[in-house]
């Protein structure tokens, strides 16, 4: 089941979307809810980010083929930064850069955290559903900083969605990065070195999580820079695809 937020006529909604139709239901994505029997077109709502995370918690170097392409800042095992509250934007947002920068995307899967633990042995009792993620980094301040969250925390520098997909087999699906059009990131979940239930597990060893916390599980390699006017778009096999524009607006 895809479960998404939207905007329809200023109010902020929540459904479940299916065949390119969105059914209304009451609640939210966390507590019992009901089918309301209002259904919408894409067309007439604006999606927003399918949730607002307290935590977001970014797994670093999961694919042994981005630890080669960024081998001068790679480290030897799977590691995390946090990533500001507020960068977070939905399918359909801008991305704002800075025009001095390196700005780079990284395509990436999201577990939506559904339940809350710490030190978590059973992770699927604790996931609500997956989505996807671009984890945009300022390369730059990457490599100038030992600890990489400031170069992750500009706003608009995640954005999430459509939707979350709270029945997919997360461990050999597809993940897939264009940029105008070009392909550039292209690769399957099986590559990972910590599975998505392993990121959980490992993510809760050093902090609570919370329910509605969002962990990005690492990029696929195929990294590369984002510039005005760029058009991105990720798709992940079983979810959907992701689109964002970027624009240089500040120095």
């Amino acid at each position: 089941m895809k479960l998404v937020r939207f905007e329809f006529n200023g109010e902020t909604n929540y459904g479940i979307l299916e065949n390119e139709k969105i059914t209304k239901i009451s609640g939210n994505l966390f507590n019992p809810y009901k089918k309301t029997g209002e259904i919408y077109s894409i067309g007439e709502i604006k999606f927003l980010p399918p949730l607002d995370p307290e935590k977001i918690i970014c797994i670093g170097f999961n694919y042994r083929k981005h630890m080669d392409e960024m081998s001068d800042i790679a480290t030897k095992k799977p590691t995390l930064t946090l990533k500001a509250q507020n960068t977070v934007v939905g399918h359909g947002d801008e991305i704002r850069i800075p025009n001095n920068g390196s700005v780079e995307h990284e395509a990436e899967l999201g577990v939506v955290i559904g339940k809350s633990g710490y030190r978590i042995k059973n992770p699927k009792e604790h996931i609500l559903g997956y989505t996807i993620v671009n984890d945009v980094t300022e390369r730059k301040i990457e490599r100038e900083m030992v600890q990489w969250s400031a170069s992750k925390s500009f706003p608009t520098f995640c954005p999430v969605g459509p939707c979350i997909e709270t029945e997919l087999d997360s461990n050999n699906i597809a993940i897939k990065c264009w940029v105008n059009k070009d392909l550039r990131q292209d690769s399957m979940t099986s590559g990972m070195i910590y599975s998505p239930e392993e990121c959980v597990k490992f993510a809760s060893r050093f902090m609570k999580l919370e329910r509605g916390d969002l962990i990005a599980t690492g990029t696929v390699p195929g990294v590369d820079v984002l510039n005005d006017g760029d058009t991105i778009e990720i798709e992940i096999e079983g979810i959907g695809r992701l689109r964002n524009y970027v624009k240089v607006s500040y120095e």
